[in-house]
């Protein structure tokens, strides 16, 4: 069971890591778009979906989302063997995209207009303009503070036993049920959310220093 709830919290860390700076990445451009419709519909998804605690959104999406689709589709939800894990990943990628966005919006912020202007001035499509300018100036502004929303995330997962998914602090909760050790399978998850989050640490503090990242390259930066 315990080696069952590693392997089910791991997969529920990469999967919503990625997820969810993907879609974190696709509405903090479309909050800073000038298409006025982009940044409404960006913000709407930020502040709904910041504002709403994450367990919600996995009770949401385990208890009441099957009820919203059509029967047929709701009743193969709630047969599916591994729905509380894809409800898991629906809920924190939900959950944590939005505090992503928010996050990368603020990179964007931080970088001058001249960095547009100038790469407007090299002939850049608007496309070529984010993947070759802007996003790689974002992602390295706001390095740190995503790194440690990510190590959030990945704390978030032992929510999902909410939702039976037998994730590590699931397996932990039923060990001590059915053998009365909760002291060694506490004391093992303990470990091993402590080593996990240790090692995110690590390379995040590793990307900080290949990529320089401190105040003085900040500040010149900006100037």
């Amino acid at each position: 069971m315990m080696v069952t709830g590693v392997k089910l919290t791991l997969l529920l860390l990469v999967t919503t890591t990625l997820i969810s700076f993907f879609v974190g990445t696709v509405l903090a451009v479309m909050r800073v778009s000038s298409v006025k419709a982009l940044r409404i519909l960006g913000t709407l998804y930020v502040e709904i979906c910041r504002n709403i605690p994450g367990l919600f959104w996995l009770l949401f999406f385990y208890f009441v989302f099957p009820e919203l689709l059509p029967s047929e589709w709701g009743k193969a939800l709630n047969t599916y063997e591994h729905y509380p894990v894809v409800a898991g990943i629906l809920g924190l990628t939900v959950d944590n995209s939005s505090y992503v966005s928010d996050i990368l919006r603020s990179g964007k912020l931080a970088i001058p207009d001249s960095q547009k202007e100038a790469a407007i001035t090299l002939g850049l499509k608007p496309v070529q303009q984010w993947l070759y300018v802007m996003l790689p100036q974002m992602y390295r502004a706001v390095l740190p503070p995503l790194g440690t929303r990510m190590i959030h995330n990945f704390k978030n997962t032992s929510l999902c036993m909410a939702i039976t998914a037998t994730e590590l602090t699931w397996a932990t909760q039923q060990i001590e049920s059915l053998t009365f050790r909760g002291i060694e399978a506490t004391t093992i998850a303990t470990v091993f959310y402590i080593i996990v989050s240790a090692l995110m640490v690590a390379v995040v503090l590793g990307l900080e220093k290949y990529l320089k990242i401190d105040m003085t390259s900040i500040t010149k930066s900006k100037a």
